[in-house]
């Protein structure tokens, strides 16, 4: 299922800390609003907030989300007490956190942990065994070679089928693999050496080391070379490919597909969506040229790969050491208690989440925040009718998709049942993958049901929200409900411009480059004349271009087509926004000025401070490269430089830079 997101990862700022929407205190107010309104909202905010030494960049969203992870600590740490009294949620969830948190006992095992799994791959002796390790490691959640699970139909959205997806890669996207410039080639150099260094500490000697992580190495850049580009996964055509189980084995014999399908649990099927039929032949050409030597050295590294983690010290140091430090720039690993809660959040996130709402979302908040979801819902009807390139027959169609979104708020309906999911004391990495593979067969047992289109894709303390084209709905978990995105005791410019400009964003992902491919159901299908289309992707290459040209580190570009779909949401969602404020607003007295700024004024403030940023050049180079998301100051400044409403707020002329031409529109 795609999810399209607001934000990467987590995201806030420390007016998030005191409820205040704006705060003058965060704004350099010698910077010229009309030149780069970003330092103007968060010039002080930057200067007065640097990075702290475990992360990779700080924002407003990181604040807002160490203020939601000190409250589930609280939870955790109350669950966690040995007490025989403790409901059956408290129970799972305070060993789960308890056993984590649980440093010394999890050094002095070592690599024991692992060594029940490490001896299956060491007695592989055929190809036949290599698959059933396999299967085996895929239900522990172990992702080597390639992914598979159940997803909706994308033709069929009430229908869930099995998806198989490329996969099997160590570094973050294929093109590391595969780019030659410097410091590509440097970064490939550095993950060799992290492979052969813990390969070392699960026991190899230093040669053997050495030459696994060649082969580890030569397997990833097959796998990567047969992989789909992460623009063109941007294209929902591009990884929907539904065919019959035969088909499959056609495409890649030397798989045991059957073997692998009943083994890793799926129910009985016979057709299935191979996202990228390419690179299950290169799977197939890696599974023919490589020894069995070579795919037992695979997937150790794969194993060791995926639970490092969960084991002791020098695991963890090193994990972190390149994919930290190397990658991202951070210089320290962060404090035990919060990869706890949120290893506690990743496996048994809707039995913490439940805890969560009870303290920090009362039932009310739904009720308020749905009321705002369909104010903006009503200006994109509003601003759909109201296109000038857009056919009636066209415009018909998009208006009945609108009315067919739904939105889910807070938390979902039903709360998961973990009942089966064995949680014991003081055994950390048994628990995560027993939770693993609880939701592996979870999401297996789906294949060939009907969708429920009640579930959720995030658990309620997450600081996110997102739209699903398959679910056509808009989702915001009660994490991001907090101020200051959302208060209900804020002046209401400040509510719009942060909370409804969240909310515009979202909706407008159902019309972005993705979006609009799916109807009012879900379904990949196409319900735009030939006219729209053109008209659409000619307003959608003025974002390209715009936003291609910025230079987020050194001579980094951003690539506009990876960002086009977030940059048109948030073009679409501030607008949305304004544009539902102002209706607020009609038939009433001008309100007064606070703190010196119009409504108006706090509301493009309130936008630009939600995306307050600090990052580090390794963080900002790698996301260039592989995320969506445009950074926090290109957001900012390419979104009210298209807009004339902004320009008119801050008196801004012709001319300057927050004042674009052409002005670049598509909702």
């Amino acid at each position: 299922m795609k999810l399209i997101l607001l934000v990467p990862f987590f995201a806030i700022s420390a007016w998030a800390q005191s409820g205040s929407g704006f705060s003058t205190g965060n704004m350099d107010m010698t910077a010229n609003p009309c030149v780069d309104f970003y330092r103007y909202a968060c010039g002080t905010w930057m200067a007065d907030h640097p990075i702290p030494a475990d992360q990779s960049s700080w924002n407003t969203f990181n604040v807002l989300a160490d203020r939601n992870r000190t409250v589930l600590r609280g939870i955790l740490d109350q669950a966690s007490a040995d007490d025989p009294k403790r409901s059956p949620v408290d129970q799972k969830i305070g060993d789960f956190y308890g056993s984590c948190m649980d440093e010394s006992a999890i050094d002095k095992l070592g690599i024991a942990p692992l060594e029940p799994e490490l001896k299956r791959i060491d007695a592989i002796a055929s190809k036949e065994d290599v698959l059933a390790e396999l299967i085996r490691l895929h239900r522990i959640g172990v992702g080597a070679f390639f992914a598979f699970s159940s997803e909706p139909d994308a033709k069929n959205s009430l229908q869930m089928i099995a998806g198989a997806d490329q996969g099997g890669l160590g570094l973050p996207d294929r093109d590391y693999y595969l780019r030659d410039d410097p410091k590509s080639a440097k970064m490939r150099q550095d993950y060799v050496a992290h492979i052969q260094k813990m390969l070392v500490l699960a026991g190899e000697s230093p040669a053997q080391a050495t030459a696994g992580a060649q082969t580890v190495m030569r397997i990833e850049t097959d796998l990567a070379k047969a992989s789909l580009d992460i623009v063109s996964r941007r294209d929902p055509n591009q990884v929907y490919h539904k065919m019959s189980v035969k088909a499959l084995v056609a495409l890649a014999p030397n798989v045991d597909w059957p073997k692998y399908f009943s083994g890793v649990g799926a129910p009985s099927f016979t057709d299935l969506d191979v996202s990228v039929p390419d690179f299950f032949k290169g799977l197939n050409a890696v599974f023919t040229q490589s020894t069995v030597a070579d795919l037992k050295t695979y997937l150790r590294w794969q194993l060791l790969h995926a639970e490092a983690r969960m084991l002791s010290k020098p695991f963890v140091e090193e994990n972190f050491h390149f994919y930290g430090t190397t990658l991202t720039g951070v210089p320290e690993l962060r404090a035990r208690w919060k990869r706890c809660v949120d290893a506690t959040d990743a496996n048994l996130g809707f039995a913490l989440g439940q805890k969560y709402v009870e303290r920090e979302f009362p039932p009310d908040a739904k009720a308020r925040v749905l009321g705002m979801v369909q104010e903006i819902e009503a200006m994109l009807g509003q601003d759909i009718q109201s296109l000038d390139w857009m056919t009636p027959a066209t415009k018909q169609q998009a208006q009945i998709k609108l009315r067919a979104v739904t939105g889910k708020i807070g938390y979902p309906d039903k709360w998961r049942d973990y009942s089966k999911v064995k949680i014991a004391r003081g055994d950390y990495l048994g628990n995560d993958e027993r939770a693993t593979e609880f939701e592996v067969e979870r999401q297996l047992s789906k294949i060939g049901t009907p969708v429920d289109r009640n579930e959720w894709g995030m658990t309620p303390p997450t600081v996110n929200a997102y739209y699903d084209p398959q679910h056509n709905d808009i989702n915001f978990p009660a994490g991001i409900l907090q101020p200051p995105f959302f208060n209900n005791r804020l002046d209401a410019a400040v509510n719009y411009g942060a909370i409804g400009s969240v909310m515009g964003h979202e909706l407008t992902h159902g019309f972005d480059d993705e979006g609009r491919q799916f109807d009012a159901d879900g379904n990949l299908r196409d319900w735009w004349t030939a006219e729209d289309v053109q008209e659409f992707e000619k307003r959608a290459d003025c974002f390209i271009k715009e936003y291609s040209a910025f230079t987020p580190v050194d001579d980094v570009h951003l690539n506009g087509k990876l960002t086009l779909g977030e940059n048109t949401a948030d073009n679409g969602g501030v607008r949305l926004a304004f544009l539902a404020l102002m209706k607020s607003m009609e038939g009433k007295p001008q309100p007064a000025k606070i703190d010196g700024f119009t409504p108006q004024q706090r509301f493009f403030l309130a936008w630009g401070q939600a995306w307050c940023e600090n990052v580090r050049p390794e963080r900002s180079r790698m996301l260039a490269q592989t995320d969506p998301h445009s950074p926090s100051r290109d957001r900012v400044n390419g979104v009210l430089g298209n807009m004339p409403e902004f320009g008119e707020a801050f008196a801004c002329h012709a001319g300057q830079p927050m004042v674009h031409a052409p002005a670049c529109r598509v909702w």
